[in-house]
């Protein structure tokens, strides 16, 4: 009688509890505001994406996922239709990405929207909106990281190729030569030993040969300060030479073109006039009379009054 008691019990406890979660889960589902029905059309995988997880819009819940599957048209896309709120701006410039939840390997869905058009995407039961799919972090780090790694394999065949038995050798080789010229310039370096020691004589040497340089060097400044004033002198002395041979030839200039020509005329006129006391003398001597009745008056000429021509005497 007690089992059959326990058995009723419990299958009273499990009819209340069945109930209670029909109860539950139509509450639930009767309390749910209606959504707007997109369509997600991704080229890329969707993997740790399930039905019902969670639809965020900038990190806000929005809706939820409710089924995923192939394009019919496209076999190539997914389609993941979800369902969201109606206030949720869903424009033409909103895409979806995947986000993990945590480290539990599953994901949601995150809507971002690129802001370059407001335009609102128009829906409907029969004929979802679609939002473009955009990689995750993670897709594109799977995509960079096979891209790396077929540059690192390709690295590693150029790699392979370059050393070759005839590039080792040449290697090697080289690292021979290496190592004979460290030995040589160890063997320069212990040579160049002394000379570095001498050096601190050397430059003592010259600085003091610069320094007498530098004392030559004054006793020049002033030797050269000394000679100014004669070099003055001497100029003083030039200028007056060359003035004095700027007033001759002035004064040839004016024997040349004044003084000479006027003793020319001179002595012309001096000429004349001694000619003319010459012809005077003469006269007086021919007939001294001609000073007291002057000079007598030359002989009539033909048709003149006495004029008596040789032919008839």
């Amino acid at each position: 009688m007690e089992s059959r008691a326990h058995a009723v019990v419990a299958l009273a406890f499990l009819a209340l509890l069945g109930i209670g979660v029909v109860v539950a889960g139509l509450w639930m589902h009767h309390g749910r505001q209606p959504g707007l029905i997109y369509d997600v059309v991704s080229p890329y995988s969707v993997a740790g994406l399930q039905e019902q997880a969670p639809v965020r819009f900038k990190g806000v819940r929005v809706g939820e996922v409710r089924s995923i599957g192939l394009d019919p048209r496209n076999p190539r896309m997914i389609l993941v239709r979800i369902t969201v709120s109606k206030g949720t701006p869903v424009t033409r410039a909103t895409f979806a990405e995947l986000a993990p939840q945590g480290v539990t390997g599953l994901s949601y869905l995150s809507l971002s929207d690129a802001g370059t058009n407001f335009a609102p995407v128009h829906t409907s039961t029969l004929h979802p909106g679609q939002i473009p799919m955009h990689p995750s972090f993670l897709e594109v780090l799977s995509r960079k990281g096979e891209s790396l790694v077929n540059q690192s394999n390709e690295l590693a065949l150029r790699l392979s190729a370059t050393l070759n038995a005839s590039n080792r050798r040449h290697l090697a080789q080289t690292i021979r030569q290496l190592d004979t010229a460290s030995a040589q310039l160890v063997q320069l370096e212990a040579a160049l030993l002394p000379t570095i020691k001498a050096l601190p004589a050397v430059v003592a040497a010259t600085r003091s040969t610069m320094q007498e340089s530098q004392s030559m060097l004054k006793n020049i400044d002033q030797l050269t300060i000394s000679a100014a004033g004669p070099l003055r002198d001497v100029g003083a002395a030039a200028r007056s030479i060359q003035g004095l041979g700027s007033s001759g030839e002035k004064v040839t200039e004016t024997l040349n073109y004044s003084t000479l020509p006027q003793l020319e005329i001179l002595t012309r006129r001096l000429n004349s006039t001694t000619e003319a006391l010459e012809g005077l003398s003469q006269s007086l001597q021919r007939s001294p009379q001609s000073l007291l009745y002057g000079a007598k008056a030359p002989p009539p000429g033909p048709g003149e009054r006495g004029f008596h021509g040789g032919g008839g005497s």
